[in-house]
């Protein structure tokens, strides 16, 4: 298949299933607010695997991953019926460690920015003009 086409294809998918979700149409009250990130489509239509994260502990996301394995079915008929797909793809759903690595990749990458000149050249001004503001604001000190 034309890879513009596969490209197309999944993030229809991903939308139709965030969709449902969101709506209300599944059920199951298992699943609560996933976050899904990509998906991986077999050549042939027939397998597809969408990678999740969702704001919970380990307790909660195995409640999570058994209720989207749960409506699997649901949610492939509903992407055929939408898509009007000669093959519905069978989804399995898988928990995306991935995308927690990177997250914590940026933060360690934003927190170890180097700072700019105009901060190193005016860090010794503004350490001063704190601890000044810091008098002001003492009663105590005689005015």
């Amino acid at each position: 298949m034309n890879p513009i086409r596969m490209k197309k294809l999944e993030s229809e998918i991903i939308r139709l299933i965030s969709t449902a979700i969101l709506e209300g149409k599944v059920k199951d009250p298992r699943v609560f607010l996933p976050s899904f990130h990509r998906i991986e489509i077999s050549e042939d239509l027939k397998y597809a695997k969408v990678y999740f994260t969702a704001l919970c502990n380990n307790n909660e996301r195995k409640k999570l991953t058994q209720g989207l394995v749960s409506c699997a079915g649901f949610l492939s008929s509903l992407v055929g019926k939408n898509l009007h797909l000669h093959t519905n793809p069978k989804f399995s759903f898988v928990w995306d460690n991935n995308y927690i690595k990177s997250l914590e990749v940026n933060r360690l990458i934003d927190e170890s920015a180097p700072k700019t000149l105009f901060e190193e050249l005016h860090r010794e001004e503004s350490e001063t003009e704190d601890e000044d503001d810091d008098s002001d604001l003492d009663p105590k000190s005689p005015s």
